[in-house]
């Protein structure tokens, strides 16, 4: 779909700093969870500015943030996109980048290792966006790019009170992990580069509903500047 270089460009009315919360919010929520739930170790992963989430069926989506929380790139995969056959070279991936700062596409072909999938280990890429000067940009229109894995996102764009409510009733989240999820991202985004730290009340009801599994919940929360006192 080497047709990316000729399509118009996209401005998204996404806020670059917001989402950063939303996926720290998400990652809070996944990580009270962890003693109960271990196998969804993999759904939020954190290193330094780069988030990866995953869903069911293959789904996944990286963003990359600047140290002020803005987006410099989004790459997303959907195995059920229509784009799936598209996925035929090296360079396809590359294609959602066209235009994009000479940086932030050798960026995104680093990131695209994350994405290669199928028998001749291609970047598997439906989707992607880059941000300029705050502003997020894309050769898809802003529903092209959730129909094409941008929907993996969905949980991570709502305000916190709809957010809290989905996860909530996806993840049968109680009335105390969710006072811990909120006050930890509360402080969390508050202290922006700062630590934050889990207390040692918290984490007694966090291992009481999973104590073999707190050092990789330890370990998760750490990915994302969060302590255990």
């Amino acid at each position: 779909m080497s047709d990316f270089e000729d399509r118009p460009i996209s401005r998204f009315s996404i806020n670059g700093p917001a989402l950063w919360e939303g996926c720290i919010l998400a990652s809070c929520v996944n990580a009270v969870m962890l003693p109960e739930y271990p196998f969804i170790l993999t759904e939020h992963e954190w290193s330094g500015g780069i988030y990866v989430t995953r869903g069911s069926g293959g789904a996944q989506g990286a963003l990359v943030f600047d140290e002020n929380h803005n987006l410099i790139l989004g790459m997303f995969r959907d195995f059920g996109s229509e784009r799936s056959e598209l996925v035929v070279s090296d360079e396809y991936a590359a294609f959602h980048y066209a235009g994009a700062p000479e940086e932030t596409r050798e960026m995104a072909e680093a990131l695209s290792i994350l994405f290669e999938a199928g028998d001749r280990d291609l970047p598997y890429v439906t989707a992607g966006f880059w941000g300029e000067d705050g502003a997020v940009f894309s050769h898809d229109s802003q529903e092209e790019w959730l129909l094409h894995g941008g929907d993996i996102l969905t949980s991570q764009m709502m305000p916190f009170e709809e957010a809290m409510e989905y996860y909530r009733i996806q993840g049968s989240m109680d009335s105390r992990r969710m006072e811990i999820a909120e006050r930890i991202w509360r402080e969390r985004i508050k202290s922006r580069e700062g630590e934050t730290a889990v207390t040692k009340e918290e984490a007694e009801i966090l291992a009481s509903t999973g104590p073999y599994n707190m050092d990789v919940c330890e370990e998760v929360f750490g990915q994302f500047g969060v302590v255990f006192e």
